[in-house]
This record gives C-alpha cells, structure tokens and sequence, in this order.
C-alpha cells in the first residue's frame, strides 16, 4: 500500500517484514538512481518512506495536489525493484 504521510512524505507499507538484504539493495539503488522529485528515502522493518518537496512539484507540474504524481514516482521505483504494489 501507498499512502501520503502528511505533506512531505509518501510511504509504502507491507505486512510483512522487509528483508535486510533487500533493504540495502533499495538503499543502494535509491542512492544510485535519477529521481525526479524523491530526495531521501527511509526504511523501517515493513515501510519505506520517501521525502519529496511540494513546492517544486506544484510549480513545476502546476498542480496543487503533488501527492499523485509522487506516488506514481514512488510506484515507478518499487516495480522496479521487484515489489508488487
């Protein structure tokens, strides 16, 4: 599941517990990868929060909901990585 968490982050949770091997390979790729709007990432054992900037969103995209267009980037990156969402 994909969620707003509030007004600067995006998160996707799961019931069960992210594995550790497979939290370092996200971080790494995280890391590695282009991101449009994505600044930071943070994991905990079933979530991975991402921190964006509304501001840039809506001005950029000219919008006053960033959120949908932040999931959609939050979702990108997760297929990518083999999650199912």
């Amino acid at each position: 599941m994909i969620f707003a968490n509030g007004d600067c982050y995006i998160t996707y949770q799961q019931p069960d517990p992210i594995d550790s091997t497979k939290r370092v390979e996200l971080e790494k790729a995280f890391e590695e990868g282009k991101h449009v709007y994505l600044n930071s990432m943070i994991t905990t054992e079933h979530t991975l929060t991402f921190y964006y900037s509304p501001i840039k969103v809506m001005e950029e995209q000219n919008t006053i909901e960033p959120g949908d267009i932040i999931i959609e980037e939050v979702g990108e990156f997760l297929t990518g990585m083999e999650f199912s969402i």
